[in-house]
């Protein structure tokens, strides 16, 4: 029974001999834009789709609904370069941040607002509006009213991306149950803001203690 629980002790001090060092990196978004989707009666235009991946010098990015003139609804969008990444490292937390500006005057609610993946191309590519629902978002929140930073949980889509060595992350902001012809719309800060969006994302690199080897271990109880 001793020996069984030396033995049990030196697993745990290895174990701990080769925890896992987390550190935190910052990312400012490469590139961010938002688009307007109109979706209302001729001469209005209707559109079925949203432009991600545009690169806009805007300091606020609309985000909602829209009543005023065409019918129409926004979303913003914004890319990460993943490549300044430390190679053979695990992903153990990613978030997307961004922060409200403001909000429409004569809003008539807030709105759910969600997360969602889009494939970056180099180029600005249509995500259809009917693929952002629910289940299609990585994380979904109720805007403040205050404005504040809102903090999207994107934790498996960048590990994915890491994982599969890919150098850039795209992410769109839309209303999950917001829609053309309401207005209801809020704005986020974009590159020219003095609070752009970030990805934060913590990583760990285990580090083995060589004193505490296994081989080591055992001969200190023979």
């Amino acid at each position: 029974m001793f020996k069984r629980i030396l033995v049990l002790n030196c697993l745990y001090l290895l174990m701990a001999a080769a925890a896992a060092q987390a550190f935190t990196v910052t990312l400012n978004a490469a590139i961010s834009g938002h688009d307007e989707r109109q979706d209302a009666p001729s001469p209005c235009l209707q559109e079925t789709a949203f432009l991600a991946g545009q690169d806009l010098p805007d300091t606020d990015l609309k985000v909602g609904g829209n009543a005023y003139g065409c019918d129409s609804e926004w979303a913003a969008s914004f890319e990460f370069d993943l490549a300044s990444l430390p190679l053979h490292e695990t992903v153990v937390d990613a978030v997307l941040t961004v922060t409200k500006t403001g909000y429409a005057d004569d809003a008539q609610g807030f709105f759910y607002l969600g997360a969602f993946y889009f494939p970056t191309t180099g180029t600005p590519i249509p995500v259809p509006r009917a693929n952002l629902t629910p289940t299609t978002a990585l994380d979904i929140l109720y805007p403040p009213t205050t404005n504040t930073a809102m903090n999207f949980d994107v934790t498996a889509a960048v590990r994915d991306l890491v994982d599969g060595g890919t150098g850039r992350a795209g992410f769109l902001l839309a209303g999950v149950n917001s829609e053309a012809g309401y207005e209801d719309w809020i704005s986020v800060g974009g590159a020219g803001s003095s609070q752009p969006p970030q990805l934060v994302i913590t990583l760990t690199d285990v580090v083995a203690d060589e004193a505490s080897s296994w081989s080591r271990i055992k001969g200190l109880y023979r």
